[in-house]
């Protein structure tokens, strides 16, 4: 079995940090480490638009130690996301298992973070530090906001827009905690289409399972010949969600007690 999960986003352990899973993420590692032959991070595990590096690994040793230490058991894959694009767009061709795409021909498996389809959250040019994506520059605004005033700030300017085109959403409340995760955001594609458009592609060229994560929306569904799926979210006020990738069948199951909240069936 491997199982894909994203966007935990931790943190430095201020206000800014939506990351309080700790001990139920150590358990899920576990459980990992008991059931999967593999492990994908499916990006943004760490949050590196609001925090620094060595703060992040001090806050959550334990987690950071446990996972490592996992890679002896089982193979542990982690694919780039745009919180944590620098500085691990640096490592990619030295075979330490980090990537922009997961790739498995064998089991027909794509797996991406999926910034790279959302105009406001995509690197244009990594050797350009200067060209940042515009969502960083207001992911650290919100991270300072919430240090200053409160750490709900992210959760006020996402209800606050709710009346407003999801495009203009997301360009103020652009730290992925909220960005939109409605129909109409998935149906548009992310910012004008190019998010579905993604998915589709990878299936027309054969591609059997297309996994996401960025949007932090949970989702399984079969698109045309294929199964689009994503991992959702560990971040504070969600429900941790994991998807499963077996042989006969995808799962997406609930992270703290394993129980499935949907399975398709696949071709074997």
């Amino acid at each position: 079995m491997k199982i894909f999960i994203s966007d935990l986003h931790l943190g430095d352990g201020s206000k800014s940090d939506d990351f309080n899973r700790d001990q139920e993420f150590l358990e899920f590692l576990d459980f990992v480490e008991a059931k999967a032959t593999e492990l994908i991070i499916v990006g943004d595990f760490l949050e590196l638009w609001q925090a620094d590096l060595d703060k992040i690994l001090l806050k959550h040793e334990k987690v950071i130690t446990r996972l490592l230490g996992l890679r002896e058991k089982i193979k542990l894959t982690y694919v780039i996301g745009n919180h944590d694009y620098v500085p691990f767009i640096k490592f990619t061709d030295l075979g330490l298992g980090i990537c922009l795409q997961y790739n498995d021909p064998q089991s027909g498996i794509i797996a991406e973070h999926g910034f790279q389809y959302d105009i406001f959250n995509s690197y244009q040019d990594p050797n350009e530090s200067l060209k940042q994506p515009i969502g960083k520059y207001f992911a650290q605004s919100i991270g300072v906001l919430e240090k200053l005033i409160h750490p709900n700030v992210d959760q006020w300017a996402k209800k606050a827009l709710e009346g407003i085109d999801t495009f203009f959403q997301s360009a103020v409340s652009v730290k992925n905690k909220v960005s939109p995760q409605s129909q109409e955001y998935f149906d548009k594609g992310g910012h004008f289409g190019e998010f579905g458009e993604a998915v589709k592609a990878h299936i027309n060229r054969g591609t059997k399972v297309v996994i996401f994560g960025h949007i932090h929306r949970p989702e399984l569904s079969q698109k045309g010949q294929g199964i689009y799926a994503n991992c959702g979210t560990w971040v504070d006020g969600s429900k941790p969600t994991y998807i499963a990738c077996h042989k006969d069948r995808i799962e997406l199951n609930y992270a703290l007690s394993h129980k499935n909240l949907k399975i398709l069936s696949r071709d074997t």
